[in-house]
C-alpha cells in the first residue's frame, strides 16, 4: 500500500471516529440513537476496526501506538454513559410505579455530563495524535515511507 492509501484510509478513520463521537453525544443527550451505530468496545467502532486491522501497518510510529490509550479510554467513558442511560432506560416495574426511575434519570445528568466531558477530551487526545501521524507521514517522501514500513 502506497502512502496516499495510507492517507486516504487515515482520513476515512478520522471521519468514522468522529461520526461515532457525534452518535455517542447525541445519545447522551437523550436523542434517540441505533446503539448498533455506537458500540460500546473499542474494537467493534469502524475507528477500532482500522485501528486493530489494515490500521497496524503504522506500528512502527509512536504516534499511531498512543491512540491506543485514548481510544481506550473514550470507549471507558462511553461504557459509563451507556450504563447510565440504560440504567434510566429499563427500570423495573415498581421503579417507574413510585417515579424512582424519572428521579435516578435527573440525578444521573450531571454525572453523564461529566463523562461526556471526558470523552470529548479523550476525543480530542485521539484526534491529536491522528493529525501528528498525518503529519509525519506527510512529511515523508515515498521512498522513506516505503522503507519504514518494510522494517515493521
Amino acid at each position: 500500500m502506497n502512502k496516499n492509501d495510507i492517507l486516504h484510509k487515515l482520513h476515512q478513520a478520522k471521519r468514522d471516529h468522529l461520526a461515532w463521537v457525534g452518535r455517542a453525544e447525541l445519545l447522551a443527550q437523550g436523542i434517540e440513537v441505533s446503539k448498533e451505530l455506537i458500540p460500546v468496545l473499542h474494537t467493534d467502532c469502524r475507528f477500532g476496526h482500522w485501528y486493530f486491522g489494515e490500521g497496524q501497518a503504522l506500528t512502527v510510529f509512536p504516534e499511531f501506538r498512543e491512540i491506543d490509550e485514548a481510544h481506550r479510554a473514550l470507549h471507558q467513558s462511553y461504557t459509563e454513559i451507556f450504563k447510565l442511560i440504560t440504567e434510566t432506560e429499563n427500570p423495573s416495574l415498581f421503579s417507574r410505579l413510585v417515579g424512582k426511575a424519572r428521579r435516578q434519570q435527573k440525578q444521573n445528568e450531571p454525572v453523564i455530563k461529566s463523562k461526556l466531558q471526558k470523552l470529548e477530551s479523550e476525543s480530542h487526545r485521539v484526534l491529536q495524535r491522528l493529525e501528528a501521524l498525518e503529519g509525519r507521514l506527510r512529511e515523508m517522501d515515498d521512498t522513506e515511507f516505503a522503507q519504514k514500513l518494510e522494517v515493521a
